[in-house]
């Protein structure tokens, strides 16, 4: 044989041996926001699909799979961690400024929040989520104006995406259920919720008056991304929860609390959802127990353009008792909000208006609301100062001059 055919055989038999390296994998995709996770109304962004070959293992032997589930291998662990959060401080005073009242006794500086949260993500389209508050209020019951700050969980969850039209997500999280609520701590355009989503509570009114949405729960949930056209999009979320509120170690009855949304937006500037729930709730001292049916409804419409975010909500509640001697009552409440942010300047301001009758039942409890806000986010930086003032009004049995100015620095991270 010719010498130099054989030493050209000889080298394509070695090519041919030497396995084919693998694809570089395309990095996560950023998430949207640094604060509490995304909810229906703005969902995580999913990581790119990976571009790996179809090979199980690659070149140094280890198996880039878990169970048919491809492994984040070409990362270290490290880059598949996001760590996040933010802090609110600032100066609050209700008026008149008197001592050893319920309400205009305890103005100055204050901690609102200091958030950290952690999104972990092992394996392709998983999500390992928790969220850590550094400076939750833990309120003395024989006094709401005393008591102090302590570390506590406020998320804590697994999501798996299924596909784009099933999202199952597992833990601690929120409900869906109005648009407001749904909106994370650390992207509210105001110093706080209104009195819909927080209720009222001393300092700043007498109260207390418990809020109309859901706060975090313990439960299952499935949920999809927007579907649909350019033009028409559609959201769901369906989930089952224990419905007695977050960190409790068990739930209070055999019972949990089924909740659902659906939206629909318009080439996603308006967007309209819908929701309902109904919870058991029972409370009191064993034997001497009662048990409360709250059927919860309400309707949301928001839109955005130009700079411009509206908000308009309606929520509702029909409550019912076990024992028959408490007649059955009712809850609703109302609000609108606008917010204009320029883009340019960094400059924005937002004005609100809610209305809460938490007793149908009860005569002069009505409480309404009225803030205005004007806040600055200074070059772009991860940061905004706010001021804002809130006329507060509740029934005439304990009325009462219960107005507020805050001033707060709100960093996000």
């Amino acid at each position: 044989m010719n010498p130099l055919f054989a030493v050209a055989a000889l080298a394509l038999a070695q090519t041919a041996a030497e396995p084919a390296a693998p694809t570089p994998a395309a990095a996560p995709a950023a998430e949207a926001s640094k604060s509490d996770p995304p909810t229906l109304t703005n969902p995580p962004a999913a990581p790119d699909e990976k571009k790996t070959s179809t090979v199980a293992e690659d070149r140094s032997g280890k198996s880039n799979t878990v169970g048919g589930l491809r492994l984040e291998t070409d990362l270290p662990w490290w880059q598949r961690l996001k760590v996040g959060g933010f802090a609110r401080v600032g100066v609050f005073y209700a008026f008149p400024l008197r001592e050893e009242q319920l309400v205009g006794g305890n103005g100055g500086f204050r901690l609102a929040d200091f958030r950290l949260n952690f999104d972990f993500r092992p394996i392709n389209k998983l999500t390992v989520y928790a969220s850590v508050e550094f400076a939750a209020p833990l309120v003395d019951p024989n006094d709401p104006l005393t008591g102090r700050r302590i570390v506590d969980l406020r998320d804590a969850f697994i999501e798996y995406e299924v596909c784009s039209g099933l999202l199952l997500k597992a833990g601690q999280f929120r409900p869906p259920y109005y648009a407001e609520m749904l909106l994370s701590d650390g992207a509210i355009p105001f110093v706080n919720r209104s009195i819909l989503a927080g209720g009222i509570t001393p300092p700043e009114g007498y109260g207390p008056r418990t809020h109309l949405a859901p706060d975090r729960q313990v439960g299952l949930q499935a949920s999809s991304k927007r579907l649909g056209s350019d033009t028409i999009g559609f959201r769901y979320a369906l989930g089952v929860f224990n419905g007695n509120g977050q960190n409790q170690l068990f739930n209070d009855n055999n019972s949990v609390n089924p909740v659902g949304r659906v939206e629909v937006d318009f080439q996603q500037t308006i967007t309209l959802g819908l929701n309902a729930g109904y919870n058991v709730r029972t409370t009191g001292t064993r034997p001497n127990r009662l048990s409360t049916n709250d059927l919860d409804y309400g309707v949301d419409l928001e839109a955005h353009k130009w700079g411009f975010q509206v908000l308009g909500a309606f929520l509702g509640r029909s409550t019912s008792y076990s024992f028959a001697g408490l007649v059955p009552d009712s809850s609703m409440g109302a609000l609108g909000q606008v917010r204009y942010f320029h883009e340019g300047t960094g400059l924005e301001g937002a004005v609100r208006f809610a209305w809460y009758e938490p007793s149908r039942v009860q005569a002069d409890d009505t409480a309404m609301e009225l803030a205005a806000m004007v806040g600055w986010r200074p070059f772009k930086l991860p940061f905004r100062v706010l001021a804002q003032y809130t006329h507060r009004e509740e029934e005439r049995t304990v009325s009462y001059p219960n107005d507020s100015v805050d001033l707060m620095l709100h960093a996000i991270w």
